[in-house]
């Protein structure tokens, strides 16, 4: 690790000390985040409270804080990244800001404080987090609630040890990323000078990933006649169109897990999603029905590599599927039609030249003590919106866990701190640091 610090402390032991008798504060900022339902709705949230609290929590801290409506953003409607559709009542932004005293570069922490929906089968109260052993339990601990706090006491770690970056440092926290929102991420992009880099503390398992894939969420409908043939009519049964599309997308889904991805982050890759995620078809308010549907719809979640577009990525699907069951299938009046049912999120990465990739890369080993992980992420997420529409670039580094989107979803603790101390000498190294004490 390059010394940026011109007496003798020894700053990693410093941090390392402060984040071991900080552990219960860490633990419990979490906690007190979690209670929060900050459940996504798709079309609208309630963030609001959360991020009251969390400004009080910043001020605290020291830092300056920004409080604001993403709607109250020149140009965040004209841009071509906002997604349309959203309602950003009583849904704000949060940023905390440590202004450094110049001389350094400048450092953005990304989080987004909703989560997704408590799925079926918790065990527990997903609003109340609770510690068994290494692991902490509850909505958005993994997902990104303990990442948004490692950041926020890794900047208030070096705060109190007398070492204020030199660089700006923020603390975002965002409204509106789960299922494709991203316009509160946006909203920071068009807010404000740009920072020198990003991180992005979502769930990488300790893991550098300077690249996320991208993904669409599909609503594909099948049309065909109902009714019964009493005299020679025919009847064109859409279930049969639908459930040939369900079958090949597993081999599809199979098929490209053969062949790895793009260089330089995904050529290893053996993952690209391509599910089911429900299937309607017929009255499903009547007690029964004695005909067939004349609609069946499959929604569908399909992810792909970095510099694939949404047209590509649908044209791919059609063309597959025609080979594999018929062309009848995808061409005429009964071709399924495609309607977007959350944003396209395109994938992005940055270049391996840039700095902060190696750096954090180094860090994470000092830390840990074992070689660090430089990949392609395996999901979706608003990193898109750093890379491809602003000038930051964004690198995804964040705790360790399971079970996000899941039933018992949790943050592994000891890791969460290994975290903390990472972000604090990712900080020293990037910003750079003056003396105070």
């Amino acid at each position: 690790m390059e010394n940026r610090i011109k007496t003798g402390r020894d700053v990693q032991a410093e941090i390392q000390a402060w984040v071991r008798t900080h552990e219960d504060a860490t633990v419990e900022l979490i906690s007190k985040l979690v209670s929060f339902d900050t459940v996504n709705g798709v079309l609208t949230g309630t963030e609001k409270e959360l991020q009251l609290y969390l400004q009080q929590v910043m001020e605290q801290y020291g830092l300056a804080t920004d409080l604001f409506s993403p709607e109250e953003v020149p140009g965040f409607r004209e841009h071509p990244a906002y997604f349309p559709g959203k309602d950003y009542s009583d849904r704000p932004n949060l940023v905390g800001l440590h202004q450094g005293q110049g001389g350094g570069r400048s450092l953005v922490f990304s989080s987004h404080v909703d989560t997704a929906v408590v799925a079926a089968g918790w065990e527990r109260d997903p609003w109340t987090a609770e510690r068994e052993g290494d692991r902490l339990y509850g909505l958005g601990t993994f997902d990104m609630k303990g990442g948004l706090v490692a950041s926020l006491m890794a900047l208030r770690c070096l705060i109190e040890l007398g070492l204020p970056p030199l660089g700006d440092v923020s603390i975002e926290s965002v409204v509106d990323e789960e299922f494709g929102g991203a316009n509160g991420t946006l909203a920071c992009r068009l807010r404000g000078r740009p920072a020198d880099a990003a991180i992005i503390p979502e769930p990488s398992n300790l893991a550098v990933y300077p690249a996320s894939k991208g993904g669409a969420l599909w609503r594909v409908a099948f049309r065909g006649t109902t009714g019964l043939s009493f005299s020679g009519e025919t009847v064109i049964n859409p279930t049969l169109a639908a459930s040939k599309f369900i079958v090949f997308l597993d081999e599809y889904e199979r098929e490209r897990g053969k062949a790895g991805g793009p260089a330089p982050y995904y050529t290893d890759d053996r993952q690209l999603p391509a599910i089911v995620t429900r299937v309607e078809a017929g009255d499903m308010q009547a007690l029964l029905n004695d005909v067939g549907p004349s609609t069946c719809s499959v929604d569908i979640w399909v992810e792909c590599h970095p510099g694939v577009t949404e047209e590509q990525l649908q044209a791919e699907l059609l063309q597959r599927f025609g080979e594999r069951f018929g062309e009848h299938l995808i061409q005429g009046e009964y071709a399924p039609t495609f309607t977007k049912m959350i944003r396209f999120l395109p994938g992005s990465e940055v270049e391996p030249e840039f700095p902060l990739i190696g750096m954090l890369a180094q860090l994470t080993e000092r830390v840990t003590g074992r070689q660090s992980d430089v990949t392609g992420a395996p999901f979706a997420c608003d990193a898109f919106m750093f890379n491809l529409y602003s000038p930051t670039k964004a690198i995804i580094l964040g705790p360790s866990g399971a079970n996000a989107h899941a039933p018992d979803e949790y943050i592994e603790v000891p890791a969460l701190l290994q975290l903390v101390e990472l972000y604090a000498l990712a900080i020293v190294e990037w910003c750079g640091v003056a003396e105070t004490a």
